[in-house]
């Protein structure tokens, strides 16, 4: 009998699964900043359109005053939970709460650490808000640099990885996600795309610098299903344009090669879809007494999914350029033949990108609990 029941609990434990990007949402979490205040008035309004949005709002802003300026925009506050912390950090994707799930549906939460930091205190917030356990792993891994499809396959960036667990091999690192998140197998893709490099005291190429977020997956593959990926592409027509397009061309087709012999969690081949790479931003800016050209991290495939919308990066409103206007009409039309029964709404993301982030880096998508039917 005490065999029966360690059996029965050990594999109960082994259940859960982590949550999607197209899974059934209960509510998109965000944490407000109003140094963003164009870019996040339109996407709440989009979000809290059809969906139900959990907005942080750091103590040292008025709750209410918030209130009063997403409903003068026109925002479905009917959907807006408005909820104080004292985090200031928007990129909640990155050390957020990684959701897991089980096929009865009962939920858990799970932390990593974020970064080197030795406290980071959303994670306890959380807990206190919503009266929600997190369980905790040591390994630094954020939600940014993982793609997961649910059913027990991962997608990582070998350079992101290792870069951030230097003390650990890439063995060790298989090991611990797989403990924490039930994942069965792992695929390692090498490099991310080189607008999304950290910044460092070199410049990439030339006099040109980054500030990305670091080799993160979101920024140039995704899973839209269990079995399908979305992957960057530089046209051939782009690669003599800017030689920064010749960097990306090759880390993007060394990866496609890495998926293209790879299977999933049931050995079956990935369905892979080719999406136009974001065109490259540079931008001037003030940094350490010095006037230095930055390279922004553009990226077409950091969106997210509702229930009724795909959000995507939008260029063409701000860069005003022929190519940055096709490349948005191209992309457009591949995210509806994708999502035929969604809208796409391209909004401008220029001012998350300046700072290595997009649309998926400042939400995470709680799931909806699965109610086990009864039976009669």
């Amino acid at each position: 009998m005490t065999t029966s029941f360690t059996w029965y609990f050990f594999c109960y434990n082994q259940d859960y699964q982590p949550s999607t990007d197209f899974d059934e949402t209960e509510s998109h979490l965000v944490v407000w900043s109003p140094a963003y205040l164009n870019t996040y008035l339109n996407f709440v309004k989009n979000v809290a359109e059809d969906d139900h949005l959990t907005l942080f709002i750091p103590s040292s802003i008025e709750p209410d005053s918030v209130f009063k300026e997403l409903k003068l925009f026109g925002v479905n506050m009917e959907n807006v939970q408005l909820k104080t912390v004292t985090n200031t950090d928007i990129w909640i994707r990155d050390y957020g709460p990684t959701f897991l799930m089980n096929k009865s549906g009962k939920t858990k939460g799970l932390s990593f650490k974020y970064y080197n930091l030795k406290r980071h205190s959303f994670p306890y917030e959380y807990q206190y808000l919503f009266k929600e356990r997190l369980r905790a792993s040591k390994l630094v891994s954020v939600g940014g640099a993982r793609e997961l499809n649910g059913k027990g396959l991962a997608i990582l960036v070998e350079k992101h990885e290792m870069d951030n667990n230097p003390k650990l091999t890439k063995t060790e690192i298989a090991k611990e996600l797989k403990k924490k998140l039930g994942v069965k197998k792992i695929i390692w893709l090498k490099k991310g795309l080189p607008q999304d490099e950290l910044q460092a005291a070199t410049p990439l190429l030339d006099s040109i610098y980054t500030n990305g977020a670091g080799n993160h997956i979101d920024a140039f593959c995704r899973f839209i299903s269990p079995n399908t990926v979305l992957l960057a592409q530089v046209d051939s027509t782009e690669l003599d344009a800017n030689p920064i397009m010749k960097i990306a061309h090759e880390r993007l087709e060394e990866n496609y090669t890495i998926l293209k012999n790879a299977s999933d969690q049931d050995g079956n081949p990935l369905n892979i879809i080719r999406v136009p790479i974001a065109p490259l931003l540079f931008e001037s800016e003030y940094y350490k007494n010095k006037t230095k050209a930055f390279l922004r991290s553009t990226s077409y495939l950091n969106f997210i999914i509702t229930k009724n919308k795909v959000i995507v990066p939008s260029y063409a409103q701000y860069l005003k350029s022929e190519d940055a206007i096709s490349k948005d009409a191209e992309v457009a039309i591949i995210f509806k033949s994708i999502f035929p029964e969604k809208k796409i709404v391209m909004l401008d993301c220029v001012e998350l990108n300046r700072y290595g982030g997009g649309f998926h880096c400042i939400a995470i998508n709680k799931p909806k609990k699965k109610v086990k039917k009864k039976v009669v």
